[in-house]
């Protein structure tokens, strides 16, 4: 008997214990330190031959996954967002974006809680080493615990996550759950407001005000200088805002132009690139070296093999099947949609992770619901497989942060603790509670 009838065999399995079965294999496989792009490869080749897509099925689906529009596209904005940071950080630009928003404070606690924010704007793996000196740098006068500081550079760090259209993770969301990139920001962008303000009440508030010497209310020059170092970034939003505005004054014409989110991103992305080389004098050898640096294919073959396994699930029906067992077992179909994030988050720690392993699985269950918004869905599947990332030990961020500070790890968990129930909460309030049928 070869292997797939082998497999075959266990047909009569349900469709909802298969797919928590190749969740458990893709999370145990990456556990063991295999790239999560291969787990996911390999969940979507065994779950072809758990179901009757098979084999040539797999391949015919994986070609045209790899080959479609939207994979290509959203390859090409994770690769510039990569070679943007990386450009940024290199050349010094990110620093002096930094230094920039120092002049505008005269509270130590605001300086140290922007520092890694801003650095957030512009994703990087393992960003907060780089904003955990200027922490330091604003905060080591005062007596403030190591873990305090460790929890400060994480948490700012990862504030804009939620909806921030630089970030892969946001873009992938964007683009499997096939929307406007402005529904998705808007819907997510209170998220941040709730971060912000949970960061603030159980991380900077109890450690009291510190007025910083001889700082003045900024000048409109000093204003102005940190607008200029901002504006790679403010270029991407500016061109976003105006192809989507353009499509939508062509559609009022008659003329009908398809703008994606992905196609609304993309040329941001290629302006914003252009111009931190201008700017920084950026030789073509050095953007170069940054488009073929060898940290970005791993992220790439991360995308493409996402896409494969979405592509995967679609061609297999596997979630129609699993949809209609749910329905037929009375098994809360939100509370699916809640915990499969967040395990993946506490597992993969990284967004794009959990993200790629779990929305595949819970975007389709939306339709059970269907009195509910379906964004508003996809903002609590988000939001919980967020803070699920935010709480796991393996999060690069929060590692680098805690080794920088030398921070113990249960005692950093306890400044966590707060923050990420609050965002939860108010996560099920808002969307659960407000925008409730």
């Amino acid at each position: 008997m070869d292997a797939t009838s082998w497999i075959k065999e266990f047909s009569p399995i349900p469709a909802t214990i298969k797919i928590f079965a190749i969740f458990a294999l893709v999370l145990i496989l990456n556990r063991f330190r295999l790239h999560l792009g291969l787990s996911l490869l390999i969940g979507s080749v065994a779950l072809a031959l758990w179901t009757d897509l098979g084999l040539g099925g797999w391949l015919n689906s994986a070609i045209s996954s790899v080959a479609s529009f939207q994979t290509i596209g959203l390859v090409s904005i994770v690769g510039l967002i990569l070679v943007m940071s990386r450009l940024m950080e290199r050349s010094g630009h990110m620093t002096r974006l930094v230094e920039s928003f120092s002049l505008l404070s005269r509270d130590a606690r605001v300086v140290g809680a922007v520092m890694p924010a801003l650095i957030g704007l512009l994703p990087m793996p393992g960003g907060a080493l780089f904003s955990a000196p200027m922490v330091e740098a604003s905060l080591h006068e005062h007596p403030i615990s190591r873990e305090q500081k460790t929890i400060i550079n994480y948490w700012f760090r990862h504030v804009w996550e939620f909806w921030w259209p630089l970030y892969p993770g946001v873009v992938l969301a964007i683009a499997l759950l096939d929307v406007n990139p402005w529904r998705y920001m808007g819907m997510m962008a209170p998220m941040t407001l709730f971060s912000i303000l949970a960061g603030i009440m159980f991380i900077l508030r109890p450690i009291g005000k510190i007025k910083l010497p001889g700082k003045g209310r900024p000048s409109w020059s000093e204003v102005g200088r940190f607008l200029w170092e901002m504006m790679p970034i403010l270029v991407v939003i500016l061109i976003m805002l105006l192809l989507l505005g353009l499509a939508k004054v062509l559609r009022l014409l008659g003329i009908h132009v398809e703008m994606t989110g992905v196609s609304s991103i993309l040329p941001g992305l290629v302006a914003a690139v252009v111009w931190v080389c201008v700017v920084n004098h950026i030789p073509v050898s050095r953007l170069r070296t940054a488009v073929m640096d060898k940290g970005i294919l791993p992220f790439l073959l991360l995308v493409f093999s996402i896409m494969v396994f979405k592509g995967v699930m679609t061609e297999s029906h596997t979630i129609g099947h699993i949809r209609d067992e749910l329905m037929a077992n009375r098994i809360p179909v939100l509370l699916i949609i809640m915990i499969m994030p967040f395990v993946s988050g506490l597992i993969t720690g990284i967004a794009i992770g959990f993200i790629g392993t779990s929305f595949p699985l819970v975007i389709p269950l939306f339709q059970a619901l269907p009195t509910y918004d379906s964004l508003a869905l996809a903002a609590v599947a988000y939001t919980f497989g967020f803070m699920g990332m935010m709480l796991s030990p393996v999060h690069l961020c929060f590692l680098v942060s805690k080794d920088y500070y030398k921070a113990g790890l249960l005692k950093s968990y306890r400044y966590l603790a707060l923050p990420t129930l609050t965002v939860l909460a108010a996560t099920i309030l808002l969307y659960l509670g407000v925008m409730s049928p």
